[in-house]
């Protein structure tokens, strides 16, 4: 299970509708959709078409040393006469993905563009207010969020964020054009002194509205 974000924006009226669905629900679709012919379709996404679909179409391997040597290992071992029907023609359709806009699936471009593997979950929205808030998995959103900025150059937009695992994960942060124009993002809960992990385990708090007694010691 993911640890789950949650997000509260401030905006304009124009900036807030533009995030959000006819049922006022915050939908990233809206500002980024997947680009690609193949994806809606699918339950879920197969690990092994995907490994082939990374091998053929040259996705470099992770950066990360160890992860590396396992996609290398996991790629070498791909044999697509060893596919079931349903798993080669997923993997055909990320070629067809990738040739198109240089994404195998959706996930693969909400994880670069949005900047977090699912849409907004649990959201509301109160455009004539500038307000909505929504939760994400693991991550604020910022890639859609600036994205978003660069529709409205002339609109600042405010995002507060924090994650359930109290303390840590959260801040804020202001958008103009883009670009981030001012920022207060906790540390590393071990660059912290007490003064400060309490600092922003309030902050977290008011933010998710948890509640001490709710949340596991870390």
């Amino acid at each position: 299970m993911p640890n789950w974000i949650t997000n509260k924006i401030a905006a304009p009226p124009h900036v807030i509708r533009a995030m959000l669905d006819d049922g006022l629900r915050v939908d990233f679709d809206r500002i980024a959709p997947f680009p690609g012919p193949h994806g809606a379709e699918w339950d879920s996404i197969n690990l092994y078409a995907e490994r082939a679909a990374k091998d053929v179409c040259g996705v470099p391997l992770s950066d990360v040393p160890v992860i590396a040597a396992l996609e290398r290992a996991n790629r070498e071992r791909i044999n697509v006469r060893d596919m079931t029907d349903d798993v080669f023609e997923q993997f055909v359709a990320m070629v067809r993905n990738w040739r198109a806009c240089g994404y195998l699936h959706p996930m693969d471009h909400a994880k670069r563009m949005w900047g977090t593997k699912w849409n907004a979950v649990r959201s509301w929205g109160a455009p004539n207010e500038g307000r909505c808030e929504f939760e994400t998995a693991w991550a604020c959103p910022r890639g859609v969020l600036v994205l978003l900025s660069e529709r409205c150059p002339e609109d600042e937009i405010e995002v507060t964020y924090a994650d359930e695992d109290i303390g840590s994960n959260c801040g804020t942060f202001t958008l103009r054009a883009g670009q981030v124009i001012a920022q207060d993002i906790a540390p590393r809960r071990s660059d912290l002194d007490d003064a400060g992990r309490a600092r922003w385990k309030a902050f977290a708090y008011a933010v998710t509205g948890r509640r001490p007694e709710e949340a596991e010691e870390p």
